[in-house]
């Protein structure tokens, strides 16, 4: 199935002939769908496969390179090893420009269990707009015990993610070359951000503090942590406590024409109209003040505004706000976005900057 990606860069200089700001967002193919590649590697008869690929989730990384993230379901008896993942990327006249296999994060898919892989292409190719994935082989593996117990505190939610913790291993001997994953999933369990951490050897009864961080997708809802040694594994841990010290995101700005269509080059009195799209990370109510600051390019502020907002919680955690700004000089100059709450404290990281440049 193949996967339509959307605008992949965040694009920090608008110049007068595009003046549209957006992330990277992609779309996934529909869980647990068998898969089996042409002539794919230690495959068994289709028929018989019980190794499926889950919600993979595709979007342009800042580098530019298309960036697929997804996991791969066991639903045998015994867990398999080796696992490889086919991503084909193509254009939009479904031309294959590049084919890439990958392993699954984890070396060793418990039985009934997931792993979660991430595969980006070689090259920043902007004219891939699709993927598809699929399941290019496996084979059994021995048992690899469970006994690493990993203990979450507060996940730390600001424009990045920070866990810290404890991971014991309860196991008769060392656990070595420990790797643990922080996963981001959105509300249809797309595996959407994916953080890693090296740990430290950790002895037979030992215990080891850890750090774990990762990028934050506006789309996520839900993580999990998981960890992987030589010989050793943790089970699937849900993480729960959420602590956000900067609860609100700016997810993506605008610059538009008052009807929102975008502008080709903005004349000198003409109305902008400039819109960011914000997301509340908690569920209490939360009143906030959204500025917007136009400055020249050597620093002069041009201009001011503001509108205000209440998030309720719940459902209502998506707010779409604007304010109307009409330049009166011609010349170059940049926009900055803030989320402040009634008390003047930011409660939001300042929006990506957005050069714009007028004309007569």
């Amino acid at each position: 199935m193949r996967i339509a990606i959307l605008s992949g860069f965040l694009i920090m200089m608008v110049l007068p002939t595009g003046l549209f700001l957006s992330t990277a967002e992609g779309s996934a193919q529909q869980p647990c769908v068998p898969a089996p590649a042409p002539g794919g590697e230690n495959l068994p008869n289709p028929s018989s496969i019980q190794v499926l690929v889950c919600s993979s989730y595709s979007y342009k990384a800042p580098d530019g390179t298309t960036a697929v993230l997804g996991e791969i379901q066991n639903n045998n008896a015994f867990p398999i090893t080796g696992v490889k993942v086919g991503v084909t990327f193509e254009d939009a006249n479904n031309n294959v420009l590049e084919y890439k296999t990958g392993p699954t994060l984890l070396q060793v898919v418990q039985p009934n269990s997931v792993a979660p892989f991430s595969i980006s292409s070689t090259k920043a190719d902007p004219a891939i707009t699709q993927v598809s994935v699929n399941l290019a082989g496996f084979t059994s593996a021995s048992p690899r015990p469970e006994v690493l117990a990993i203990n979450p505190g507060a996940l730390q939610i600001s424009d990045s993610l920070k866990l810290q913790g404890t991971i014991k291993n309860a196991g008769a001997s060392t656990s070595a070359n420990t790797r643990m994953y922080l996963l981001s999933y959105d509300p249809f369990q797309r595996v959407v951000a994916i953080g890693s951490l090296a740990v430290p050897d950790i002895p037979a009864g030992g215990v080891e503090n850890f750090t774990i961080t990762s990028d934050h997708s506006s789309r996520a809802k839900t993580f999990e942590i998981v960890a992987e040694s030589d010989s050793y594994q943790s089970k699937i841990t849900d993480v729960t406590n959420i602590v956000a010290s900067l609860p609100v995101m700016i997810v993506s700005t605008a610059i538009t024409n008052p009807s929102g269509s975008s502008y080709s080059s903005i004349p000198v009195e003409a109305p902008v109209k400039i819109s960011s799209d914000l997301k509340y990370l908690l569920n209490s109510p939360q009143s906030y003040v959204y500025y917007v600051q136009v400055k020249k390019f050597g620093g002069q502020v041009a201009f001011i505004g503001n509108a205000t907002g209440v998030f309720l919680g719940g459902s209502d955690v998506e707010h779409t706000e604007s304010v109307s700004w009409t330049p009166t000089e011609p010349g170059p100059y940049y926009v900055e976005t803030y989320v402040w709450n009634s008390d003047s404290v930011p409660i939001s990281s300042a929006g990506t900057t957005i050069n714009i440049a007028l004309v007569k």
